[in-house]
């Protein structure tokens, strides 16, 4: 028996609450108070609170378009534009990650006592960021009415592009939630490696400025689609093309199913590291 009074092992041998994808609508009112408690907890005791969401990618924007403009604003027309376009893109899926990654080991105490749904918790992270995107869409729009971007009816198209950031988000919680049960040096490997994935997918820089070698060896990169898919309509005002799609849905699916698996295969262990 552990420290906190639960025997190691017992949510084997409990009967499971958790029967598959299909039994979420069961839950949604536990999805929705972590959901809440996630967002309250990330700006408890902060002056502004949800105003950070707005101001952080505008901030970020014009320190990007500040240092990078002379290099890539000839070449990249509306490149505030284009540099928070992808900014958001990016943030949904780093911030839903981080926190996915460290949601089953803080909520270690709560999963001790109550047997929930593990899998709740990195969902409950990457909510809590997709609501944060959506809020965060106001600066963007403002971006967008100040550089009188013109809005298409490609715009429908970004629903999806949010939807595959999303399920490739979670994934890749799952996975490492998963890791940084058993071994917890992954979070800080994970926040190192997150910085060069970020120099590495085209936020702030177009892929054609790239020679043909650094381009083949980018499209690997599984961010870069899925960014675009969210990017284009908003940029270019135009649907993305469909084998970018295609690539994007694959790979968001595949890593949406194998986070899961991963998490299947390994959370029942969970009870007895946390």
């Amino acid at each position: 028996m552990d420290a906190s009074g639960a025997a190691p092992g017992i949510y084997e041998r409990t009967p499971p609450v958790w029967s598959g994808p299909g039994a979420m609508g069961r839950y949604f009112d536990l999805l929705h108070s972590l959901v809440s408690r996630a967002i309250k907890q990330r700006y408890k005791r902060s002056v502004l609170g949800f105003a950070w969401t707005m101001l952080n990618p505008l901030f970020t924007m014009v320190i990007l378009t500040v240092v990078f403009s002379a290099v890539f604003g000839a070449i990249v027309p509306n490149y505030p534009l284009f540099v928070i376009i992808g900014l958001l893109a990016w943030n949904l899926f780093s911030l839903g990650s981080t926190q996915g990654l460290a949601s089953v080991v803080d909520s270690g105490p709560l999963i001790r006592k109550v047997a929930v749904p593990k899998a709740m918790f990195p969902l409950a992270a990457v909510g809590a960021n997709l609501v944060n995107f959506l809020l965060s869409l106001v600066p963007l729009a403002l971006v967008m009415l100040v550089m009188r971007v013109e809005i298409t009816v490609a715009i429908l198209w970004v629903p999806v592009g949010v939807l595959l950031i999303g399920l490739f988000t979670l994934g890749i919680a799952l996975a490492l939630a998963t890791l940084n049960v058993f071994f917890r040096d992954v979070r800080y490997f994970y926040e190192a490696g997150l910085l060069a994935w970020f120099y590495g997918t085209p936020i702030f820089y177009p892929i054609d400025v790239l020679s043909p070698r650094a381009r083949a060896v980018l499209q690997w990169n599984p961010l870069y689609v899925l960014v675009e898919v969210f990017r284009t309509p908003l940029y270019a005002g135009t649907a993305p093309a469909p084998g970018i799609v295609a690539a994007a849905a694959l790979e968001a699916g595949a890593m949406a199913l194998l986070g899961w698996w991963i998490f299947r295969r390994y959370q029942a262990r969970f009870v007895d590291y946390i």
